[in-house]
């Protein structure tokens, strides 16, 4: 669950900061400074914070893992058995 975030904003010239203080520093003005809700755009990701699926994958829905369409991919062989272990049989490209 994501944290509120807010921040503090002068009345009188809009100047913007993390934490109140009594003298804006943009505007030379004495307590104009109020607290708002600062909201992120979520466009990246879903309602629920995890990015979406692509288009041929159900948003959000739990899927059965033989459902999951894969296939075979050339991969490159190296040099080195332990490499090629770690990553499933070699690089692919």
């Amino acid at each position: 669950m994501s944290k509120i975030k807010t921040a503090f904003f002068c009345q009188n010239c809009g100047y913007e900061s993390v934490k109140w203080v009594g003298q804006c520093p943009s505007c030379n003005q004495w307590n104009t400074f109020v607290e708002e809700l600062v909201q992120k755009d979520n466009t990246k990701t879903g309602k629920n914070g995890w990015k979406e699926y692509a288009d041929d994958q159900p948003s959000g829905k739990t899927i059965a893992l033989d459902a999951i369409k894969t296939s075979a991919e050339v991969r490159l062989v190296t040099a080195d058995v332990e490499l090629n272990r770690v990553l499933g049989g070699g690089i692919v490209p």
